[in-house]
């Protein structure tokens, strides 16, 4: 009898959500709001609702330590990637997630869990993905619940939340150079006679410092379409971020012989000339 009860009671739960959100007349208490973030290809997005201090107790209250938080109000606070990455060195795959957090005092367990098109209060644990613990830290004061990204680099992000005078963080990481890799050989497949492509495509792999042995098969390809002098200037850059300094001087010398007739070869002095003297600095 005592589970018929509940049952009952959970359905009516989730049939009043279900309603409330169907039927919204006036705006939200708690307004929805989104944060995005490209990192390489992929694309992080975080949707909640910012639920206001308003003169409460959060910390141990209105958010009870030890207990299951939607990490925000109304719907369950989700959080989507695009592609696969990395959350704190556990891999999780693209796709959407609900958030939910267990806050204590001096140590939070961050929860990706499978089951995100649910009212907040709707948990089930049976659909967690990946826990992972963070460090609470005092911050400056947020009247109203704040998802944001910092700490943005090429490969990462942080994702923060804020409220109150609280932060929690985790760190996003994306596979990067694996990323770049299957683009760049899509895009050289789909274009197997673009020169630009091919020695941009080297370019991009030398300034980056990665990738370089295939960097020098791309610009070979790029010269072999069309000995255009810039791609000797990036064969010149690969071979010096290889440090083989007298192939580097050679491929310099053979953009300087392409560029003596080409209108655009002036544009380029300045960059040319600073590659050489860097490699000419090595070589003696």
């Amino acid at each position: 009898m005592k589970r018929d009860f509940l049952v009952l009671l959970f359905l009516l739960i989730i049939t009043t959500a279900n309603i409330a959100q169907k039927d919204e007349v006036f705006p939200r208490i708690s307004p929805n709001a989104s944060v995005s973030q490209v990192i390489g290809y992929t694309k992080i997005t975080i949707d909640y609702c910012r639920p206001a201090v308003n003169d409460r107790k959060i910390w141990g209250a209105l958010v009870p330590y030890n207990q299951i938080w939607r990490t925000g109000a109304n719907e369950a606070t989700t959080i989507q990637f695009t592609t696969d990455v990395i959350i704190e060195g556990h891999k999780v795959p693209a796709g959407i997630y609900s958030l939910y957090t267990i806050p204590t005092e001096t140590e939070w367990t961050v929860i990706l869990n499978k089951a995100f098109n649910v009212w907040g209060l709707t948990y089930m644990p049976e659909e967690d993905f990946l826990r992972f613990k963070v460090k609470p830290t005092i911050s400056n004061y947020i009247e109203r619940l704040q998802f944001s990204f910092s700490e943005i680099t090429e490969r990462s992000a942080s994702a923060f939340l804020n409220w109150e005078n609280l932060q929690i963080s985790f760190k996003v990481e994306v596979d990067f150079v694996n990323q770049v890799h299957a683009k760049i050989k899509e895009v050289l497949a789909a274009r197997p006679r673009d020169a630009a492509l091919y020695y941009k495509s080297a370019e991009y792999a030398a300034d980056h410092n990665f990738l370089l042995n295939e960097a020098l098969q791309w610009v070979d390809k790029a010269i072999s379409i069309n000995q255009n002098f810039y791609a000797y200037y990036v064969k010149a850059k690969i071979f010096f971020k290889q440090n083989k300094f007298t192939e580097a001087n050679r491929a310099l010398e053979k953009c300087r012989e392409q560029g003596r007739n080409n209108k655009d070869f002036e544009s380029y002095d300045t960059l040319i000339d600073l590659l050489e003297k860097q490699i000419k600095e090595k070589l003696n």
